[in-house]
């Protein structure tokens, strides 16, 4: 059992799921951004996107390509049975149960993927999670208890069903009763995070699940699903059953280069459930396939957005400690799944996924890391400073961020609420000397701007939007 930790995280509950490798027969694309507050919205194009991502889900057809870009969306409707009780919002979840392919963390300028800027799918309805302390079975979050029970609910998905560049965050599975869909049960008290309901088996690649909270399975709950889970990462998430994942009523989960750290009681099964695979590793289940830690093998597990506190950047903390941690070198990369997006641009479809999590080659011929990162021996717990005497940053009357000076490498700047909502974000490239981000969306007001870079530079700035 991991020691009582106390770190603060705006936004959390964070779960990045990032999924999928099967070939689909893949329709016309639908686009949804939440920042596209002109055209029709009707998901034709990113001029006219949707602004949600559930109408989106309605909309798609069996296996029609879904794009989203950056930012943060929250449930939007109760799952379209008749809810227990119709006015409660907790009951809201994002849910589909059509095998999709479903990618986030869109560019829409460039209509590529762009994994420093994230898609966040939250529970967090009224946008006011605040402080958490402990982990496993000690793990509190304030000021959650009005979050959706659950972010994201599937039914009925084979294992061509993709999710790739989302962080799921926000899950709170402490009701009573139960919500259904498509005439199945969804138990209130089951899976903060991820809940996988009859013959629902997707693809989980890259994905990291932290700071979920449920009577039954944390970070995910399976029942009557077999979904592959690879290189994943399950780590300060809660449930007197299960803390990390429960499976249930003969689910089987294959799990390879995964590590579960922090969850209280990291894998629980049903008599009649199992979990198979191998290269994993975990603080407490036995099973085979799973090598037993006995400290912490991440890089700073305490401060998991690491020191510029934002997920998913090169600094987190849930990447392996060093070179020689139990995780290092420990997977096999025969288990990832072929880069049928071709993520690199490489032309090659059939190698494995080349990249972690945040966008870190993952070395192929070698074996891989367990867990959703791979070590980097360039990332140090102590952040540098961008030079601020080479940048202005300002807003102009227009309500355009403009960034004035040379950027002496590819940056990235991410405009925060004082909240910690993500509520603009673009990336610059290298030696760009005059650069300019919309934020004529903006309500006036106070905003946070955190700028980092791949030198592992950091700068934050507190701007007055008029």
């Amino acid at each position: 059992m991991m020691t009582t930790k106390n770190y603060k995280i705006l936004k959390t509950l964070a779960v990045f799921i990032f999924m999928g490798c099967s070939v689909l027969s893949i329709q016309a694309q639908i686009y949804v951004d939440v920042a596209a507050t002109t055209g029709a919205n009707d998901g034709s194009s990113w001029s006219d996107a949707y602004t949600d991502l559930q109408p989106a889900l309605d909309a798609a057809a069996e296996n029609a390509e879904i794009r989203v870009a950056a930012g943060t969306y929250y449930p939007t409707e109760i799952p379209d049975e008749t809810p227990v009780d119709s006015n409660n919002k907790r009951e809201k979840a994002f849910h589909f149960n059509k095998d999709l392919v479903l990618k986030g963390s869109y560019n829409p300028e460039t209509d590529t993927q762009d994994f420093t800027n994230r898609s966040i799918l939250s529970g967090d309805i009224d946008d006011d999670d605040d402080v958490i302390t402990g982990s496993g079975s000690t793990l509190i979050i304030e000021k959650n208890t009005d979050n959706a029970y659950h972010v994201l609910i599937t039914a009925d998905l084979a294992a061509a069903a993709q999710i790739e560049g989302f962080m799921i965050t926000g899950g709170n599975a402490n009701g009573f009763g139960s919500i259904s869909y498509i005439g199945k049960t969804f138990f209130k008290n089951s899976s903060g995070g991820m809940y996988n309901n009859t013959s629902s088996s997707p693809n989980i690649v890259n994905t990291v699940f932290s700071g979920n909270l449920a009577q039954l399975g944390g970070g995910m709950y399976n029942n009557l699903s077999s979904p592959s889970i690879v290189n994943s990462t399950f780590s300060e998430n809660s449930a007197p059953t299960g803390g990390g994942i429960r499976n249930s009523n003969s689910s089987a989960p294959t799990i390879y280069n995964s590590v579960f750290y922090g969850n209280g009681v990291d894998i629980e099964n049903s008599a009649s459930s199992s979990t198979t695979g191998g290269n994993n590793f975990s603080e407490n289940f036995t099973g085979t396939g799973f090598t037993a830690l006995g400290a912490d093998p991440f890089l700073d597990s305490a401060n998991p957005r690491g020191a510029d506190g934002v997920w998913f950047t090169t600094d987190d903390g849930l990447q392996p400690s060093s070179a020689s941690s139990p995780i290092t070198d420990a997977g096999d990369a025969t288990k990832l799944p072929s880069d049928t997006s071709d993520f690199d641009k490489d032309e090659d479809v059939t190698e494995a996924i080349p990249f972690d999590i945040i966008g870190h080659s993952r070395e192929l011929n070698a074996s891989v890391d367990a867990g959703a990162f791979e070590f980097d021996s360039n990332v140090v717990l102590s952040v540098k400073e961008i030079d601020s005497s080479s940048l202005d940053i300002y807003s102009s009357g227009y309500k355009t961020l403009v960034i004035h000076g040379v950027l002496d490498a590819k940056t990235t700047a991410n405009v925060y609420s004082l909240q910690g909502k993500l509520v603009a974000s673009k990336t610059f490239n290298k030696f760009s000397t005059s650069n300019s981000l919309d934020v004529s969306m903006l309500s006036t007001g106070i905003y946070i701007v955190k700028m980092y870079n791949a030198n592992h530079q950091v700068q934050t700035k507190k701007l007055f939007i008029q």
